[in-house]
C-alpha cells in the first residue's frame, strides 16, 4: 500500500492513545485518493507517526469496535446522563464539595432507576479520564492559601470595574459572610474531581449533611 502522504503530525503530547487512534484513522480516510479508492497513508506509517499499536489501529480502521463502544449496552446510563454526572462531579469539586465515589454512585442510581454496584464508578472513571480521584484538604487551609496580596487587589479591581461599569448605586451594593457548620465530623475523603482541579478542599464530609449561615449589609448600611 502507498505511504507518501505528506502532514504535519499535530502536537500528541497531551493526547491519550484512543484520541491518537481516533487522529491517525482521520488522516488515513483523509489520505485516500478519489481515483483508486486507497489511502496513501499506511498503517504502518501511521501506527509509527501517531505512537498506537498497530494491530490495534489496523481493527478499529477496519471497524472493530473499542471495548467501551462493544459493551455500551451494559452501561446503566446513557451517555447523555454521563455527561450531566460529569459535569455534576466538577461543579461540586470546585465548590469545596468534592463528592465521593459512593455519593456519586447513589446518584447514579437515581438517574438509572435502579441500584448500580459498589465497582461502576470504577468503569466510569475509565470512560471519563477528564476526572480523578484526590484526597480532600481543610477549607481553612485553602482559605488561608488563597488569601494574598495579588488575589485580593485583583477581586478589588474586578469589583471598581463592574461598579463603573454599570454604575451601580451604594443602596445596590451588599457584602456577604457565611459559615459553614458541619452536623457531623469533618474527616479527609477520596473525592472524584476534575483532572485539572489543583486544590481539592471540601466543607462537608459527603455523608455529612451542611448548614450555612449567611449574613448581608448594605453599603450604606442597612442589614
Amino acid at each position: 500500500m502507498p505511504s507518501n502522504w505528506d502532514y504535519i503530525i499535530p502536537d500528541l503530547t497531551d493526547l491519550n492513545q484512543e484520541k491518537r487512534i481516533q487522529l491517525a484513522i482521520g488522516e488515513i480516510r483523509r489520505s485516500i485518493s478519489t481515483s483508486s479508492g486507497l489511502p496513501s497513508l499506511s498503517i504502518r506509517r501511521a501506527h509509527r507517526d501517531f505512537d498506537v499499536p498497530k494491530s490495534t489501529l489496523s481493527d478499529r480502521y477496519n471497524g472493530t469496535p473499542t471495548h467501551q463502544e462493544s459493551h455500551h449496552h451494559e452501561h446503566r446510563l446513557t451517555n447523555a446522563q454521563e455527561d450531566v454526572l460529569v459535569q455534576w462531579i466538577k461543579a461540586h469539586g470546585r465548590r469545596g464539595v468534592p463528592l465521593s465515589a459512593s455519593t456519586i454512585t447513589d446518584h447514579a442510581s437515581i438517574l438509572a432507576g435502579e441500584q448500580i454496584g459498589p465497582l461502576w464508578h470504577g468503569h466510569f472513571m475509565e470512560r471519563h479520564p477528564d476526572l480523578k480521584i484526590r484526597w480532600t484538604r481543610g477549607l481553612e487551609k485553602c482559605r488561608a492559601t488563597n488569601l494574598n496580596r495579588p488575589t485580593v487587589n485583583n477581586f478589588y479591581d474586578i469589583y471598581d470595574d463592574l461598579i463603573t461599569k454599570y454604575n451601580i448605586p451604594q443602596e445596590n451594593i451588599y457584602n456577604m459572610d457565611e459559615k459553614g457548620i458541619q452536623l457531623g465530623v469533618g474527616k479527609q475523603v477520596a473525592a472524584i474531581v476534575d483532572r485539572d482541579q489543583k486544590a481539592v478542599y471540601n466543607v462537608e464530609d459527603g455523608d455529612c449533611e451542611l448548614v450555612t449561615i449567611i449574613e448581608t449589609v448594605c453599603a450604606v448600611g442597612r442589614h
